[in-house]
């Protein structure tokens, strides 16, 4: 009966496989909880984007509904790329979501093709008074199947493509360790048929620039920038139907002394974030919010489009 299947899973998982066979990839975010990078007056009072919108990662398996629908059992995996099985401290709860057809008890269908060239993933380590590791990877998969329904037949295409770039440069004693990062997650899903073809767009893109240094006074600075920003369009015989952007950034810097009590720290610190949405399902079109604290008082909090 299923006419299309989406698969969500939680936290990290980002690959999604049925009977073994690579269904779907996914760039994570990069959330960094309050009190992370070694620092808990970094978020004083601004959270990190996302920290308390945990967003499903979303696999669209609709090229597989006419195999998941064959009436034997299957087996569907979410699974973490490079985390040997077992690891403790990850976590990847899965919900299948389908939609039926409400014309017909049972739909058919194929897989008609499938791409995967596997995952390409280069580390380089430099050494010297700066140790660096400099790492690129990438996947591009592509999927596409049909099911048969009381409306006619169907064609759902799905092409994915992560991209990751990072540099990670430390000393030794980690007196200083800094990672600059971005992860890329460009999504297309095709469906054709019957009626004008339709595509759905969505361009991810996720940053992380940090640098946490000690000095010999042990004071312990933490300067980081986060970066959430999507878009995405929705076109139906070529003309666009819908849109939408976000745009969330976060920047802050603090300081405070180790190895004292809590009350000898002398914690110091700035954070600000913006947010901006805009799109065709925003009323007014635009929404656009800065945030900005000093020791951990708001000292600005202002509106505009």
């Amino acid at each position: 009966m299923a006419e299309a299947v989406v698969l969500t899973a939680l936290d990290l998982a980002v690959q999604a496989r049925v009977d073994g066979r690579l269904a779907g990839v996914a760039a994570p975010f990069p959330h960094v909880w309050t009190g992370g990078w070694s620092h808990p007056f970094l978020w004083y009072v601004v959270p990190g984007p996302c920290t308390s919108d945990v967003r499903p990662i979303t696999y669209d398996l609709t090229p597989f509904a006419g195999i998941l629908n064959g009436g034997r059992p299957h087996d569907t995996q979410v699974s973490v790329a490079g985390l040997p099985e077992g690891r403790p401290g990850w976590s990847a709860p899965v919900n299948i979501l389908v939609r039926q057809d409400e014309g017909r008890a049972r739909v058919t269908g194929a897989l008609t093709a499938h791409r995967d060239q596997g995952l390409a993933n280069c580390s380089t380590y430099t050494s010297g008074p700066e140790h660096r590791v400099d790492t690129e990877s990438g996947h591009r998969p592509a999927v596409a199947g049909y099911v048969d329904t009381s409306h006619g037949r169907v064609t759902t295409t799905v092409r994915r493509s992560l991209a990751h770039t990072s540099v990670h440069r430390w000393t030794d004693g980690e007196t200083m360790d800094a990672l600059d990062a971005t992860w890329r997650d460009d999504e297309s899903v095709t469906v054709d048929g019957p009626g004008p073809a339709r595509t759905m767009r969505t361009d991810r893109t996720y940053t992380m620039d940090g640098t946490t240094t000690l000095g010999a006074d042990d004071r312990l600075r933490t300067v980081l920038r986060l970066g959430d920003r999507a878009s995405a369009v929705t076109t139906r015989d070529g003309r666009r139907t819908a849109w939408s952007g976000l745009d969330d950034t976060y920047a802050a810097d603090a300081t405070w002394t180790v190895n004292v009590p809590r009350d000898r720290r002398r914690a110091v610190g700035t954070s600000s974030e913006r947010y901006r949405l805009y799109g065709s399902h925003v009323p007014g079109g635009c929404y656009d919010r800065k945030l900005a604290t000093d020791q951990g008082v708001l000292t600005e909090d202002r509106e505009s489009c």
